[in-house]
C-alpha cells in the first residue's frame, strides 16, 4: 500500500516538473526544432508536385518530318490538331514535298482527313525537365500524373496511421527515427530512379515517412509543452507551412530540372538527422506506461535537480501537487486508430451525432479538395508560375495571422458560412472570365484561397463545438482523415474532369462549395 501511495506521489511530482520543463527547456526547445523541420518538410514535399509534375509544351512526334529538318512550327501547322492529336497524313509524301508544298498539298483537305492520337511526343525541354515530359505523362497519360500525387497522399495516411500506431505502442521517439530514415533513403532514391513505377513506390515511402515524421513530432512537443507555450509554438508551425512553399519557389526558380529539385529537397534531412540524436523519448508518454524511473532520468537530465523519494514526500504534499488526471487513470496511451476512430461507433448511433458528424465530413472534404484544386489548376492557366505560388502563400499566411481577429467579432459557424459562399462565388467566376485575363484569374483565385484557408481554421473550431468532450477527439480526428481524402482527389479535377470539360471543375467547386455552407446553416448546433 505505501509503495503504491509513493508511485502515486513520484508519478505528481513528475508531470508537475515536465509541466515546468514545458514552459522553456533545452528539451522542449530541442523537440521543437524537430517538429518545425518536420513541418517544412511536409510543406516542401507536398507542394513540389507544382513543380515536379508541371506540364510543358508539347505536340506529336512525326519523325518523318523531323528527319527533314522541318521546324517545330512547321511540323505543329502541318500536323497537329491539338495538343494529342495529328491529322493521318502520308508525313513521308509531304517530307518530300517540302514545307511549301506540303502546305498547299494539305490547305482544304482537313475537314476530310481522318485523326489519330499522337503516340509519341516532342516536349519543349528548353524552360525545366519534369516527371512529365520523362515519361510521356500527357493525353491518354495524364491521369498517371494525378496518380503521383495521390500516391503521396495515400502514404500520408498510411504514415499516420501505421507509424502512429507503432509512436503510441513503442515510443515516438523510435517512430520519429523509423520515418527519418525512411525518408532519408527515399527522397534521394526519387532523383535517380529511372522507371515510374519505382518514382511511384518511393513517393508513397515520402508520403508515409513525412507524415509520420511529423505527427511524432509534433507529438512529443504537444506532451512536453505547456498549455501556453503550446499556442505559441503551434501558430509558429502553421506558419511554416506557407515559408516552406517560399523556400520551394526559390530552390525551384534556380533548378530546372526536376531530379536535382528532388535532390536539393532531400538536404532538408540533415538538420533533422543530426537534431534527432538529442531527441528525448516523451516523458509523459513514459509515465502513461508506468515506466517512470526512464521519465525521471530524462526530466532530471534537463532541470538538474535530482528527484528523490525524500525530496518528493518533504516539499510536495500529495494533495498540493496538480495534474492531468486522465494520463493518471489511462495506464497505457491510446492507439492512433483508438484516436482517430475509437467513438466512431458513438457518432453514427445517434441521430443527432450522425447528422453533425456527415455535415462536417463533406465540410471539411470540400474545404480541402478545392483548396488544392485552386493550387494545381495553374497548369491551365498562362500564369507565371513562381508568382502564382508565392500569391497563394502569401494568401495562407495572411488568412493564419488574420482569422483569429475575425472570429473575435463572428462565430466560427457563421464565418465558415460566409466563407465558403464567398469562395463559391469566385469559382463560379472563374468559368465567365477568360482564361487569358491573368490578373483577374489570379485575384479571383487570391481570394478563394483566402476564404479556404481561414475556413479550415474555422472548420476545426466549429466542429470542436459540435461534439461533447467524450467524442470530440474522435470527430475531429475523422474530419481530418476526410480532409486528406479530399487532397487526394484534387488532383483528378485538374487531369480528368478538366480534360472532359475546362469549366466544369470550377462549377463542381462552386456548386460543393454552396452546400457545404447551406449545410452548415441546418446542422444541429
Amino acid at each position: 500500500m505505501q509503495n503504491e501511495e509513493n508511485k502515486k506521489v513520484q508519478e505528481k511530482c513528475l508531470l508537475q516538473a515536465i509541466d515546468e520543463l514545458g514552459r522553456g527547456s533545452k528539451l522542449l526547445w530541442i523537440a521543437f526544432f524537430v517538429s518545425a523541420i518536420s513541418s517544412l518538410l511536409k510543406s516542401l514535399h507536398t507542394m513540389s508536385y507544382v513543380f515536379v509534375a508541371e506540364i510543358p509544351e508539347h505536340w506529336c512526334h512525326i519523325p518523318e518530318l523531323l528527319d527533314a529538318n522541318w521546324t517545330a512550327g512547321q511540323v505543329q501547322n502541318i500536323s497537329a490538331v491539338d495538343k494529342c492529336l495529328k491529322y493521318d497524313y502520308n508525313y513521308s509524301y509531304l517530307a518530300h514535298l517540302g514545307y511549301e508544298n506540303a502546305g498547299k498539298y494539305v490547305e482544304g483537305s482537313t475537314f476530310n482527313t481522318s485523326l489519330l492520337p499522337c503516340s509519341t511526343f516532342v516536349f519543349d525541354n528548353s524552360k525545366k525537365s519534369t516527371i512529365v515530359n520523362e515519361w510521356s505523362l500527357v493525353c491518354n497519360r495524364q491521369l498517371y500524373r494525378a496518380n503521383t500525387y495521390f500516391t503521396y497522399s495515400l502514404g500520408k495516411l498510411l504514415g499516420t496511421g501505421i507509424l502512429g500506431v507503432y509512436a503510441d505502442k513503442n515510443g515516438r521517439r523510435k517512430a520519429l527515427i523509423i520515418s527519418l530514415t525512411l525518408q532519408t533513403i527515399a527522397v534521394p532514391l526519387i532523383s535517380i530512379i529511372p522507371w515510374f513505377w519505382g518514382y511511384i513506390l518511393c513517393e508513397l515511402l515520402i508520403g508515409l515517412s513525412v507524415a509520420a515524421m511529423y505527427s511524432s513530432a509534433y507529438t512529443i512537443v504537444s506532451e512536453i509543452a505547456n498549455k501556453n507555450k503550446m499556442k505559441i509554438l503551434g501558430t509558429i508551425s502553421d506558419t511554416l507551412n506557407p515559408t516552406g512553399v517560399y523556400l520551394l519557389i526559390i530552390i525551384s526558380y534556380y533548378i530546372k530540372n526536376w531530379r536535382n529539385l528532388q535532390m536539393a529537397l532531400s538536404l532538408f534531412t540533415i538538420p533533422a538527422i543530426i537534431l534527432v540524436w538529442f531527441v528525448e523519448e516523451s516523458p509523459r508518454w513514459l509515465i502513461a506506461l508506468n515506466r517512470h524511473d526512464e521519465a525521471q532520468k530524462i526530466i532530471e537530465k534537463y532541470r538538474k535537480i535530482t528527484i528523490t523519494l525524500d525530496l518528493i514526500t518533504t516539499s510536495a504534499p500529495l494533495t498540493s501537487i496538480s495534474i492531468d488526471h486522465s494520463i493518471i487513470e489511462e495506464k497505457h496511451q491510446k492507439s492512433c486508430a483508438e484516436r482517430y476512430l475509437g467513438n466512431a461507433r458513438i457518432l453514427f448511433i445517434d441521430p443527432i451525432y450522425r447528422k453533425k458528424i456527415l455535415i462536417m465530413y463533406f465540410s471539411f472534404f470540400v474545404c480541402v479538395m478545392v483548396g488544392y484544386y485552386l493550387i494545381f489548376n495553374v497548369d491551365n492557366f498562362k500564369i507565371n508560375r513562381y508568382i502564382f505560388m508565392a500569391a497563394a502563400a502569401t494568401t495562407e499566411l495572411v488568412s493564419l495571422l488574420t482569422v483569429s481577429i475575425i472570429l473575435r467579432y463572428i462565430s466560427s459557424q457563421k464565418t465558415t458560412i460566409i466563407l465558403y459562399w464567398i469562395a463559391s462565388i469566385c469559382m463560379l467566376l472563374m468559368i465567365a472570365i477568360p482564361k487569358d485575363n491573368v490578373y483577374m484569374m489570379i485575384g479571383l483565385t487570391v481570394i478563394a484561397k483566402f476564404s479556404l484557408s481561414s475556413t479550415f481554421t474555422t472548420n476545426m473550431l466549429f466542429s470542436l463545438k459540435l461534439f461533447p468532450s467524450s467524442i470530440r477527439n474522435s470527430a475531429l480526428g475523422n474530419c481530418i482523415l476526410m480532409a486528406q481524402v479530399g487532397s487526394m482527389t484534387s488532383p483528378y479535377l485538374v487531369d480528368f474532369l478538366g480534360q472532359v470539360a475546362p469549366w466544369s471543375p470550377s462549377l463542381l467547386c462552386s456548386s460543393a462549395l454552396f452546400i457545404a455552407g447551406l449545410l452548415c446553416c441546418i446542422v444541429p448546433v
